[in-house]
């Protein structure tokens, strides 16, 4: 009976964060409430409180259950350790071909840039989570391939990692949104991966530099 218990629970958490996403994207971050959640699901807004305490854990949640997906993606390429700039920006650009072809997921890029007030004081926790969150992939997994591939020599000793991910995180999500506004007239796909192209020129040791 416990283990039935636990499954409907971690169920109805599973349709709380779906419609609190939904909501998010419809409504707007801000203006979407408790009461809201409640009345799409047909609960009372004390059973979403039971398995939220706050609007900033459901969105905290919603966050860390998208970057676990892209962990696994990561891993399912090959172990993090050995992550280099071309795969990172192989799995970016299947990413991106999900991303827009996946209502769920398109949904949550459109939540993180559309609808949420990053800059508010009441985003301060979310923020700092998705800054220390090491499984929020794509900026992290960039600065770990940048420096794996720094030390095998294959880019430029003086290459600051972070700045790449950075530029690399900003193409591609400019792309994307691009794409799911309808301004991108090329191939998604293949638009990101020139830009990729186009950094990994900037940074490569061409010439032997560390060695």
């Amino acid at each position: 009976m416990a283990r039935k218990t636990k499954e409907e629970a971690d169920r109805t958490r599973t349709r709380i964060l779906a419609s609190a996403l939904a909501l998010f994207v419809k409504k707007g971050y801000e203006r979407t409430t408790f009461n809201d959640i409640a009345a799409r699901l047909k609960m009372t807004k004390g059973a979403v409180y039971w398995h939220f305490e706050s609007k900033e854990a459901l969105l905290i949640a919603i966050v860390d259950e998208m970057s676990s997906k892209f962990e696994r993606q990561t891993v399912a390429i090959m172990p993090k350790e050995e992550l280099t700039f071309r795969a990172v920006a192989d799995m970016m650009v299947e990413n991106a071909r999900r991303m827009v072809e996946n209502p769920k997921r398109r949904a949550f890029f459109m939540l993180v840039r559309t609808q949420i007030r990053w800059g508010a004081e009441s985003m301060r926790g979310v923020r700092e989570n998705l800054l220390t969150n090491q499984r929020f992939g794509p900026w992290h997994a960039f600065i770990k391939a940048v420096e794996n591939d720094k030390e095998a020599g294959r880019v430029r000793a003086g290459v600051d990692a972070m700045e790449v991910a950075n530029m690399c995180v900003a193409v591609w999500d400019g792309i994307v949104q691009g794409r799911i506004d309808g301004f991108l007239r090329t191939d998604m796909c293949l638009t990101i991966r020139h830009a990729f192209d186009a950094i990994w020129m900037s940074i490569e040791d061409k010439g032997g530099e560390n060695g």
